[in-house]
This record gives structure tokens, sequence and C-alpha cells, in this order.
């Protein structure tokens, strides 16, 4: 597979609709799922890096990316959580490690204590886990979704690219910032932008807090130190309700911190790992 093209391959028919996916590598299984408005291109730098160590699997969200997108979609927290439970099955990860950022620390944290999806550990980056979360836009977008669908795309995909800039701390590269907009872009993909910001789901991450302290398997807690969606307080929050939790900060780095800090994001990720996850 050629990680830069990043041309997911594999189709799993979902229940809430066919999931693109792919994978790469030999050894442990590590899962990556990412958060919203993204996909898994954001976690390229990371199978690039990572691949030569770990059997890696990554999947785009229902509703995201490559996959399925359309009306009347349920792309929940909650739904997420379960799909990620049916892709264990279906990509054959019975005890995988797993990887999830912003929307995707939701969507393993509630595969593990809700669904039942076994895993061998869990790592939290940059992760809306906790109450009250969403971006001052994002959930002024909420409150007015149909207002904000029917705009010209050209004003829908300046505000989405303006938005995506405040996620990092130095400017996305033209190709990476063109592949996060592109499943965005058209009718459809518009459509699916507002219908995910419509379907916010505080309620979940609510149910989920009552379950941190519950974890018993090794936890991660990756943050970037200069991160303006989900503040650094939120990480050290959540690592203090985890028993044993580990948190480890990311200088220069920010919401999307394995594009601004990749090679910092796989070796911290990898040497915990090492450390005693992969006991």
């Amino acid at each position: 597979m050629d990680v830069d093209k990043h041309t997911l391959s594999r189709r799993f028919a979902s229940s809430l609709g066919e999931v693109a996916w792919d994978t790469a590598g030999e050894g442990p299984d590590l899962l990556l799922v990412h958060g919203t408005p993204t996909s898994s291109v954001i976690w390229r730098p990371v199978i690039e890096r990572l691949k030569k160590h770990y059997r890696l699997t990554w999947l785009d969200l229902p509703g995201y990316g490559a996959s399925q997108k359309f009306a009347g979609q349920e792309v929940r927290l909650r739904a997420f959580a379960r799909v990620v439970r049916e892709f264990c099955r279906e990509a054959g990860l019975k005890r995988p490690h797993m990887v999830g950022h912003d929307f995707g620390a939701a969507a393993v944290l509630g595969a593990h204590l809700v669904e039942g999806q076994e895993v061998a550990s869990l790592v939290v980056a940059d992760g809306v886990v906790l109450n009250p979360w969403g971006t001052d836009f994002s959930l002024h977008v909420s409150r007015h979704e149909a207002v904000f669908a029917a705009v010209p795309e050209y004003v829908h995909l300046a505000q989405l690219r303006a938005h995506l800039a405040t996620a990092v701390a130095r400017p996305l590269d033209r190709e990476t910032e063109a592949a996060l907009l592109a499943p965005w872009s058209g009718q459809d993909g518009q459509a699916a932008y507002y219908r995910q910001v419509a379907q916010y789901d505080h309620a979940y991450t609510a149910q989920l807090e009552q379950l941190y302290p519950e974890l018993k398997v090794p936890f991660l807690v990756l943050w970037g130190a200069l991160d303006q969606w989900v503040d650094i307080a939120v990480g050290r929050r959540l690592q203090q309700m985890v028993p044993e939790a580990e948190l480890r900060v990311l200088p220069d780095a920010g919401h999307f911190s394995m594009l601004d800090t990749p090679g910092l994001f796989s070796r911290e990720l990898e040497n915990w790992l090492q450390q005693g996850a992969l006991a």
C-alpha cells in the first residue's frame, strides 16, 4: 500500500453504512480512530513511522472521509462506539491496542467500556472525553445547522478551512489541507459535515465519565500543549479519573498533535507501548 496516497482499499458493511478502511505492517495490532472533522488522513505520519513494528489498522468513521454518507445517517458518538466494536470483529482484531483522537477517543472508550470490546491498551489523544466540549464555532453551527448547511459551497469551505487552521500550531501543508477538506465538498459532503455537527452527543460523554474510574487496562493520555480546541486541562482531569493513567504533553503541538509533531507523537506512543503496554 502506498501510504502517501492513502488509498483505503477495503470496505466493510457496518450498521451505519459502508466503512472504508485499510491495514499495513506486521506486529501487535494497533487500531487508529480519527475524530471530527477529519478522517484517517490525519494518521498518515503515524502510519509511516510505526508500520515497521505494528500491524496498523485505520478506518474512516461512517459519514466521514471515504466512508458512506447519506441523509438520515446516524453519526453520534455512541453509534461510532458500536461501529468500532463491529469493525474489530470484521478485521479480526480480538484484543488490539486502540488510539483515539478527538471524537475517536470517545469512540474507542465507548467500544471498550459500553460495547464490551476487549483491548490491550487505550490511548487518548486530544480527546473529546469530558463535558462540556465543542469549540465556540462548532457549537454555534450546531445550533443553526440549517442556516450553515444552505450557504454556498465556497463559503462553507472557506469557513471550514479557517476552522481547521485553529487546530494546528503551524500551517497545514496544502496536500493535507486538501485531503481534509475534500470529503466535505460537493452537495453530499457539505450536507454530511453539518449532519455530524447537528448530532453532537454530550449525553454520551456524560455516561462515559461515570465509567472512567473502572478502566483496568494500560491507559495513556497524549495532548498538544497548544491545543485550542480541547484545553490540556481536560487531559489532566482525565488522567486523574483513570487509575494509573499516564499523561504525556506534546510541546509545540495543537489539537491535531499528530500533524504538528508527528515524530514526537509516534515516539511517545511507541515508547509507552514498549515500556509496559505490550507486556
